[in-house]
């Protein structure tokens, strides 16, 4: 009776180990199907607008870095030259002003006195010399004629010639007093743009006191501090190119000199960079960074440098997209900007589309899929 029942619950076990045994079976070789299947290559790549650049040809430069502070190339103080209480004060900071132009007026009373009183006797003194000569021309007559000793005519003859020289010291003296009256009038010795006015009406100014500060802003200098290895690399005429904190744009220069001796503490060079500014555009004491340019190619097609690889090597290349794949272009640098970051290469054309910059698991032979426009 017990091996009765116990004979279909084996059977049962044996039955249902072979239907999972051919179903594994069944399972492991659809996956090998699908795997092997042209279905599971890899999908396209969707690129987005920032990965990919158009080629096209611009100027690429090599730049030797530089900061400097923008100075007038000229400024002037400027001092009284009469001592006085000032009387007026006619202009103020950031005014412009022509050479020549009256800035001040200080008190001259004193010296006005002195140029009428020497008027007065330089009147004197040529009356006298007009008589001195009537005298001397006279005694010539008589001494001609015999009526006087030599001696005689020779004291008027003396004379007239000290007559004459008083005449010429007090015209000296004449002029001096009206140049010190004059100098009671400050005036602008250049054109430009005052920027300092130290003076106010009613103050007392004394010989040499800075009233005034002036400077040309039409023309602005830069000294910029280049490490002696570069130095050697500089030549007068070279072109700058730089910005200006809080200006827009980038703003041209040329390099005119460059100071042969080195600072004592720095070791450096000093380049003194000069800058047209006639617009006006930019001020005195600006700070300017960009750089010298050591060389430019202008007829090269410019890439950053993110997109090439292996840049160091001696086969650089980049990834070009045509028909829905990434293409291994090989290029040449022929100049390399590490201040914006650029190169000038040579083997693609203007207009083909590149990667911007490697992107991670990108490879030649890859499909990618372009944006939509």
């Amino acid at each position: 009776m017990h091996t009765l029942h116990r004979a279909p619950l084996w059977m049962a076990l044996l039955a249902a180990t072979a239907l999972g045994t051919t179903a594994c079976s069944n399972k492991n070789a659809d996956a090998a199907a699908s795997a092997s299947s042209p279905a599971a290559a890899a999908p396209s790549r969707a690129l987005a607008p920032a990965d990919l650049l158009l080629t096209k040809v611009s100027a690429v430069a090599e730049l030797l870095p530089f900061t400097a502070t923008l100075n007038p190339l000229n400024s002037a103080e400027v001092a009284a030259e009469a001592e006085g209480r000032v009387l007026e004060v006619l202009v103020r900071e950031g005014e412009t002003v022509q050479k020549g132009q009256l800035l001040a007026r200080i008190d001259g009373e004193a010296l006005r006195q002195n140029v009428l009183e020497m008027q007065a006797q330089l009147a004197n003194d040529e009356a006298r010399l007009k008589l001195a000569r009537l005298k001397r021309n006279k005694q010539r007559e008589l001494y001609q004629q015999g009526f006087i000793s030599k001696l005689a005519f020779d004291e008027i003859e003396n004379d007239y010639q000290i007559r004459e020289g008083e005449l010429a010291a007090r015209r000296s003296q004449l002029a001096r007093a009206r140049k010190s009256l004059g100098e009671t009038e400050v005036r602008a010795p250049m054109a430009g743009t005052v920027y300092a006015r130290r003076t106010q009406p009613g103050e007392q100014a004394s010989k040499n006191q800075k009233l005034f500060a002036i400077a040309d802003l039409s023309v602005l200098e830069g000294s910029a501090s280049i490490p002696a290895r570069l130095v050697s690399r500089l030549q007068p005429g070279q072109q700058a190119r730089f910005q200006v904190e809080g200006l827009d744009g980038e703003f041209r220069g040329e390099l005119v000199r460059v100071n042969p001796v080195a600072a004592s503490a720095t070791r450096t060079f000093n380049a003194y960079i000069r800058v047209p500014n006639a617009d006006g555009r930019l001020k005195a004491g600006q700070f300017a960074k960009g750089g010298i340019v050591l060389r430019e190619v202008t007829d090269a097609i410019a890439v950053p440098q993110a997109a090439v690889q292996q840049a160091d090597s001696a086969n650089p290349w980049l990834l070009l997209v045509q028909n829905g794949k990434l293409v291994k272009q090989p290029v040449q640098v022929v100049l390399r900007s590490d201040t914006d970051r650029r190169f000038a290469v040579q083997g693609v054309a203007a207009g083909q589309t590149v990667l911007a910059a490697a992107l991670l698991g990108m490879k030649p032979g890859d499909a990618v899929t372009l944006p939509k426009p």
